[in-house]
């Protein structure tokens, strides 16, 4: 087990997002891509149904990336 302060107060998400704009900002720009594929091709189109797996990746990721995010924030904390 680590040792360390738990329930240690995370970084705001803002903060973290600011870190690091352009994976975000890629995030972003692959979600929006999927999504406009869907509107335009509808659900009768193996397109649609296709967008959902890089819809639901760019979530995942994100959410993997902020946690990463917040834990070094964490641990750079902990050395000051």
């Amino acid at each position: 087990m680590r040792s360390g302060r738990h329930g240690a107060a995370r970084p705001p998400v803002g903060v973290l997002i600011q870190q690091d704009r352009v994976d975000f900002a890629l995030f972003v720009l692959i979600f929006v891509v999927s999504l406009v594929s869907m509107v335009f091709t509808g659900p009768g189109s193996i397109v649609f149904w296709l967008a959902f797996l890089p819809m639901i990746a760019t979530v995942v990721l994100g959410f993997r990336r902020i946690e990463h995010l917040s834990r070094l924030e964490l641990d750079d904390s902990e050395f000051m």
